[in-house]
């Protein structure tokens, strides 16, 4: 965990929100989709580490399973997170265990999302 955050301060990628926790950059999560037991929350940040979302009732600590998809795209990533904190309405959540089929969904989100071709994570 220490090698990883000193390579993400050296490469610059850290988050612009004061007081962020998050190791890797936050990009706008409008146009994904979360569902967790049957409920459906929009994305309001992403990034490669894990993900907020904006009325989710659940504690810190908790851990559980979820389907990250885009909006009008009904194929899903499942994945599994755990509540970093909250603050408000906001719940921060982090990747337990990323799979590289959701990876690759989030690097095609914010590739979008910039207007740059993906060059990370590509299929083949």
């Amino acid at each position: 965990m220490l090698m990883e955050r000193t390579l993400t301060k050296a490469s610059g990628l850290t988050s612009s929100v004061a007081g962020d926790r998050r190791l890797n950059q936050r990009h706008d999560g409008a146009g994904l989709l979360v569902e967790i037991e049957g409920n459906v929350y929009p994305v309001v940040n992403v990034s490669t580490g894990g993900l907020c979302l904006q009325g989710l009732n659940r504690k810190d600590g908790e851990r559980f399973r979820f389907v990250l998809s885009r909006l009008g795209n009904p194929d899903g990533i499942t994945g599994e997170c755990e509540v970093l904190g909250c603050s408000g309405e906001l719940v921060h959540l982090v990747f337990t265990r990323p799979t590289l089929p959701l990876l690759r969904l989030i690097v095609a989100h914010v590739s979008a999302l910039i207007g740059v071709k993906p060059h990370l994570l590509k299929s083949r």
